[in-house]
């Protein structure tokens, strides 16, 4: 079975649950489309489509931080109301009556429409999540938490770290979410860390839709194609990435395509400029549509210092596109080292393992892309994940209904 056959034997449509009841879901984000584009609202926007799918009812609340962005609107199926501020409601700091105004502004909403929602899922435990757990235990409902990065990025540790509030917003969202969804291993390890025990620490990792794949053929000249996509932010690290591919051998045949944008593309273009790679290295910037340029690399590149598990790898090894990454949390969860990818323990060795790849026959490099397409299929379509998390919903509201139910009455 070649890639295409692989990505093509597993549907991308979501499964119904006939079995499970009929759940209203309140998703909170921090951020929101359009005013931001990053993997986390392409995660939520595609799990909000599949929930809907599935026959949940999805609602989005998020703030709103220009005038032209509408209070209310819908994208894909799945109405959004969003609340004014003037800065993200997880920064803190000088920004603090931002967050002062979304937890007013939250609270309220959620009082007011307490019986237009079952269960609350917040995306990302930030500090946007304490006036959400709040009202949901206030209400007595559910509250979930998925947490975003693992390891020095942790999201509890960043809430802790915040100045005056930090303890005090990190002991809250601890305190009142029910359930913690995590992505990773070492995302639930950092949360046994915090105190939280087992049984409200699930994993459940991010999901993809599968792509339709045409077949892919090999570049015309034998070059290498590489690719990376993603914010251009210092987590990434990409000045690390663009070291390590000036030194490989000067008549190697490489290119190298960058996607996304960010607050270091100027300097990384200065970068690759100053080591004569304005040949190699395309900065080709954000894009609507990952998926063709997807089609038509071999290598996906990463050098963050952080993740949760990348929506970004997710998507190119859905592709065949064979990872070369750092191991940081999630990586491992997904990777299997020499199998499915190559995963680096440090920025040092990240050199090396661009040769080695560089050193892969056409039919070797195809086997480590057929096994990472595999791997998406079975372990992390979006429909599997939809149903999961349609399960913990239940599983919870069930919960939630017993410890309510008054001896002599019937609250069902």
């Amino acid at each position: 079975m070649n890639v295409t056959e692989v990505a093509s034997a597993h549907p991308t449509k979501t499964p119904r649950a006939e079995a499970l009841p009929s759940i209203r879901v309140l998703l909170v984000l921090p951020t929101y489309f359009p005013e931001s584009y990053g993997g986390g609202e392409q995660q939520a926007r595609r799990f909000a489509r599949a929930l809907v799918e599935s026959g949940v009812s999805a609602t989005i609340l998020a703030p709103r931080l220009s005038h032209s962005t509408p209070k209310r609107s819908a994208i894909d199926g799945v109405p959004i109301h969003r609340l004014r501020l003037r800065a993200a409601p997880y920064l803190g700091g000088r920004h603090m009556l931002s967050f002062l105004s979304w937890c007013v502004q939250v609270l309220i909403w959620m009082l007011r429409r307490r019986d237009e929602f079952d269960v609350v899922h917040i995306i990302h435990a930030r500090l946007h999540a304490v006036p959400a757990a709040l009202a949901g235990a206030l209400l007595r409902k559910p509250v979930l938490a998925k947490l975003a990065r693992g390891g020095r990025c942790f999201d509890l540790d960043v809430v802790r770290e915040k100045k005056i509030i930090g303890r005090w917003a990190s002991a809250l969202i601890k305190r009142h979410v029910t359930a913690f969804i995590a992505n990773s291993r070492q995302i639930a390890g950092d949360l046994k860390r915090h105190g939280i025990d087992a049984d409200r620490i699930h994993m459940i990792p991010n999901g993809i839709d599968l792509p339709r794949m045409p077949h892919r053929e090999p570049s015309a000249d034998g070059s290498r194609r590489f690719i990376c996509l993603g914010r251009l932010d210092p987590e990434k690290c990409l000045g690390h990435m663009i070291d390590a591919f000036a030194a490989l051998p000067a008549d190697a045949k490489v290119q190298l395509t960058i996607l996304g944008d960010g607050q270091c593309r100027a300097t990384l273009e200065e970068q690759a400029a100053r080591l004569g790679l304005s040949s190699r290295v395309t900065f080709a910037g954000a894009v609507e549509d990952v998926f063709p340029f997807l089609w038509e690399a071999d290598f996906y590149l990463s050098t963050s210092a952080s993740e949760g598990m990348s929506n970004a790898l997710l998507e190119a090894m859905s592709c065949g596109v064979v990872p070369i990454i750092t191991d940081v949390s999630g990586a491992s969860d997904i990777v299997e080292h020499e199998r499915s990818g190559f995963l680096a323990r440090s920025h040092a060795e990240y050199y090396g393992l661009l040769r080695r790849a560089l050193g892969l026959s056409e039919a070797e490099r195809d086997e480590m892309a057929r096994r990472a397409v595999q791997t998406i299929a079975v372990r992390f379509s979006m429909g599997s994940v939809v149903l999961q998390q349609m399960e913990l919903y239940a599983a919870l509201l069930k919960e939630k209904t017993s410890s309510l139910r008054v001896p002599g009455m019937n609250l069902t």
